[in-house]
């Protein structure tokens, strides 16, 4: 047993030291009671020494006890933890564990192991990680702890099974809240298209099969409007029509009563907040860009992004003009008010964004403003038009670049966009910043992307143009519009560049449209000669056409060669020129571009070509469609049009 050795108190040295020096005293006088005393000092350092000793043993035996109850219980601590502990080497094989995570792998022999065997995603240079092992989640906290020199260093692993609140959580995701607003598309044109005797039958045929669509999800629909609805899912129902592909959307075409016209609906449900009021606004910001696409889909909104399904089917023409006549008055008003009008439209204008943009000089002229165009640069699809437009006088001085309309823009200025929506597209995007009374007019179905507060929008997908939607506006702008031949000449022009001349997206409005244009002086000759090509760029034409390949016996894919001032305007004629063959329903043309490539996309109506270049971050029409994919070669972005086709025709299937 160790021996420690017995120190007196500071009191009881004092208390000794005085009674020496008394004894010394005494011997001074009396060296017989001297000795006496010092036997005394003798018993009482005796006693003191012997007192401290046994308080000593006391001390260190109580000490002894405590640490062992100490070491005892932080054994039984370690070993009965609520977490899995283990020490590992620096190979990260485990030297030890405690019981509990023992108690974790029941039937598993750990020590000795390497900790990877129990969990293979573990990483040993991270200090925390969340790890799922089959059904299973955990918890690990990974400290290091450094050893003697050249012994490496072992690492203490904390280990705390999470299961039961990850399945807390995922429960409680799946059921969150979702909020649908549901409107029938077409709702006044159906019922108007049945005997006055069948259209209650046909709205009760709405309601229930909207009612057991709902039911069938376990949700709550209430109808407010006679062609909308309210619809409550939670997240896990919405995710199971999500799965299915929102069958709802085929169902209701199902519906017949004697209707001519197909019902389709538009959707939008908000998901991913808990706020009610928020997932509201999700949701109406989802039926609003369903419906800017052309309704017959189902747009979801969460926090980050929207999610489009469905949009398979053409828009119906509008049989009204009620709107067009709403939209040319409060464009007028806004002429009028503005200090001077600006039009410009996408990059790589074409002949519809350049017409739209002469008749817009127009409408503004009529109202006494100056008005003019922006054109990022002439490009071969619109330099014949440019150069004609130019030849007569009202057009002089009216093209701008950028940075000219920039010296002229001011906050008064009233900018009309044309033929797009998305800033990102258009040809002076500076131009968005310097004014905020901006009008928008377009015919593509609306993106995720859309220029920031506009006070006026006119976005219809059931169009087949811009000028379409110009030469409509300018027929109720006032009684004063006179169009100049050559204005009804570029307005018809830019209708039958987009429709194929007049093949493809036409109504009854298109041709009301096109025989305004005539009346007013439009020039079919002019307009041939705009779309004439040269020799060279036919011979080009043909040996794409030629290199073309075939899939699913009905989509065409080809590739323009080299890059040039008429790659893009080659690639658009080269898929147009596809659908002319039998069978043919889809063509993709891949032509390079600075910094990337883009596709060209066409379809016959009954491939959805737009869903396809949404998915490579292009948009457009269903039969009309394009995407720039940026640090790409033409190469790998034929890989990825090859995917989405791919994928197109596997989600189609599988209906």
């Amino acid at each position: 047993m160790k021996q420690y050795r017995v120190v007196l108190s500071p009191d009881q040295r004092l208390f000794l030291g005085v009674v020496s020096v008394l004894v010394l005293l005494l011997g001074y006088y009396n060296w017989r009671m001297a000795l006496l005393g010092f036997i005394v000092l003798g018993s009482l350092y005796y006693y003191s020494w012997e007192t401290a000793r046994r308080r000593r043993a006391t001390l260190e035996e109580n000490l002894r006890s405590l640490a062992m109850q100490v070491e005892t219980t932080a054994q039984d601590i370690i070993y009965n933890l609520p977490w899995g502990l283990a020490v590992l080497d620096d190979q990260g094989i485990v030297r030890w564990c405690n019981s509990r995570l023992v108690d974790m792998f029941p039937g598993r022999e750990i020590i000795g192991e390497g900790i990877s065997s129990l969990f293979p995603g573990i990483k040993m240079d991270r200090e925390q990680m969340r790890l799922q092992e089959g059904e299973r989640w955990f918890d690990l906290y990974l400290h290091r702890v450094h050893t003697r020199k050249g012994r490496g260093n072992n690492h203490v692993l904390f280990v705390q099974e999470i299961t039961q609140v990850e399945e807390r959580l995922a429960q409680r995701a799946r059921e969150a809240p979702c909020v649908g607003l549901v409107q029938v598309d077409n709702y006044e044109e159906v019922l108007q298209s049945v005997a006055s005797e069948e259209r209650p039958l046909l709205a009760a045929a709405i309601d229930r099969v909207l009612s057991d669509w709902a039911a069938e999800k376990k949700g709550f629909l209430q109808k407010y409007n006679p062609d909308r609805y309210l619809v409550l899912l939670t997240w896990e129902q919405l995710a199971a029509s999500r799965e299915e592909r929102f069958p709802i959307l085929d169902r209701v075409k199902e519906i017949k009563m004697g209707n001519k016209l197909p019902v389709t609906l538009s959707c939008g449900f908000g998901i991913g907040s808990a706020s009610l009021q928020e997932l509201g606004a999700f949701a109406r910001a989802g039926l609003d860009l369903a419906l800017g696409r052309g309704g017959d889909q189902v747009v979801i909104r969460d926090p980050e992004r929207f999610h489009f399904f469905g949009g398979k089917t053409k828009a119906l023409e509008k049989r009204t003009q009620v709107k067009a006549r709403v939209i040319a008055h409060a464009l007028r008003e806004l002429m009028e008010q503005a200090a001077q009008v600006m039009i410009m439209s996408h990059r790589n204008a074409d002949l519809d964004s350049v017409g739209a943009a002469a008749g817009m000089i127009r409408a503004a002229r009529t109202v006494g403003k100056e008005a003019y165009i922006v054109l990022e640069d002439v490009n071969p699809a619109v330099e014949k038009m440019v150069a004609y437009l130019k030849e007569q006088g009202d057009f002089r001085g009216v093209f701008f670049n950028e940075a000219e309309a920039l010296r002229v823009v001011n906050a008064g200025t009233l900018l009309v966009v044309l033929d797009t929506h998305k800033p990102s597209l258009v040809a002076a995007p500076a131009l968005l910043e310097r004014t905020n009374k901006v009008v928008v007019i377009d015919h593509h179905r609306r993106g995720e992307e859309f220029i920031a507060e506009p006070i006026l929008v006119y976005l219809e997908t059931y169009a087949s143009s811009a000028s379409e939607l110009v030469t409509e506006l300018l027929q109720y702008l006032g009684d004063n519009v006179e169009l100049t031949s050559w204005e009804a000449t570029a307005l018809l022009a830019g209708i039958a560049v987009d429709t194929k001349s007049f093949s493809y997206q036409t109504g009854v409005r298109t041709f009301e449209a096109a025989a305004f244009l005539r009346r007013s002086g439009a020039d079919q000759e002019t307009i041939q000669r705009f779309l004439q090509d040269d020799w060279v760029t036919f011979i080009n034409r043909a040996e794409i056409i030629k290199g073309a390949e075939v899939f699913y016996g009905k989509v065409a894919v080809a590739m323009v060669p080299q890059e040039g001032e008429k790659a893009q305007l080659l690639a658009a004629q080269t898929a147009d020129e596809l659908l002319t063959i039998e069978d043919f329903a889809a063509s993709f043309v891949i032509y390079p571009i600075a910094g990337g490539a883009a596709v060209s996309a066409r379809s016959t109506g009954d491939i959805n070509v737009q869903v396809m270049m949404e998915q490579l971050g292009g948009g457009g029409h269903m039969t009309i469609a394009g995407a720039q994919l940026e640090g790409v070669t033409p190469a790998q972005a034929r890989e990825r049009v090859l995917e989405v086709i791919h994928e197109y025709f596997a989600e189609e299937a599988g209906k």
